[in-house]
């Protein structure tokens, strides 16, 4: 599904409806309850909330969830800010619309080929961890308090209880910048590896951020390949299995 920086760009699109009126929902009811979001219609949106990979239309009186999954893509006025996504088409079918909202200003669309995408009112995100936008200092109070585990360091990365909004690729990427293995168990890190990693998560993102999102970093979609060499050194990369996803990491500098 996007990560934490697609789902802020995801939330910036969305804001272009924010002050309008919902005139008409159009829900696949195999991803939502359309009687439910048949009672938006003729309410105003007033807000946009994103928590780490959740996106959060804030409506008079309710809330309502666009969950993308892998391959759900948000286009807003005819424009998606993220073109394609790596494990989706690049192209969009109508009928592959799962959402459609009309408001007075516009509309809103999810497009999603795998029919993964859900859209659920009123959501519970009280178990999700700090958002990796968080201020660094917090970043790393919150990732202290799990120095006794011994999951791997991927997993934990990946664990949306302590960090929301951290995906694969925002992961691997942090871990590069560490120069981690992604397999340690995270209460084997010294107090300098773990000092690193807290600053590398802030220093990924912002700097991902900018340049447009999780793809754009070292361990892009182009290297994340079997038989690819590591952008520093030219030392293998390896590909393992971490907490259900595929890890990408260099043989040389990460240890």
């Amino acid at each position: 599904m996007p990560e934490g920086l697609e789902a802020e760009l995801y939330a910036g699109a969305a804001a272009q409806l924010v002050g309008h009126q919902i005139i008409s929902i159009d829900v696949d009811d195999r991803c939502a309850d359309s009687m439910q979001l048949a009672t938006l219609i003729g309410r105003d949106i007033i807000g946009v909330k994103r928590h780490g990979k959740r996106v959060a239309l804030v409506i008079d009186g309710a809330q309502l969830e666009l969950y993308f999954a892998m391959t759900g893509r948000l286009i807003v006025n005819g424009v998606a800010p993220i073109p394609a996504l790596e494990y989706g088409p690049s192209t969009e079918r109508k009928e592959w619309d799962r959402l459609v909202m009309t408001t007075s200003k516009g509309s809103l669309r999810v497009n999603d080929p795998r029919r993964w995408a859900r859209f659920t009112l009123d959501p519970d995100w009280s178990m999700l961890g700090i958002d990796l936008m968080a201020d660094a200092c917090d970043l790393q109070k919150a990732l202290g308090e799990h120095r006794h585990r011994t999951v791997s360091v991927k997993a934990l990365l990946l664990d949306q209880r302590v960090i929301a909004g951290l995906g694969n690729m925002l992961a691997d990427e942090i871990l590069f910048g560490s120069d981690i293995d992604p397999r340690r168990q995270f209460s084997s890190l010294t107090d300098d590896e773990f000092e690193r990693l807290s600053q590398q998560i802030s220093l990924t993102v912002s700097e991902l951020g900018a340049r447009g999102g999780s793809h754009k970093g070292a361990l892009h979609p182009g290297l994340r390949t079997a038989r690819a060499q590591c952008p520093l050194d030219g030392a293998p990369l390896q590909r393992v299995t971490l907490a259900g996803r595929t890890a990408i990491f260099c043989s040389q500098h990460q240890r």
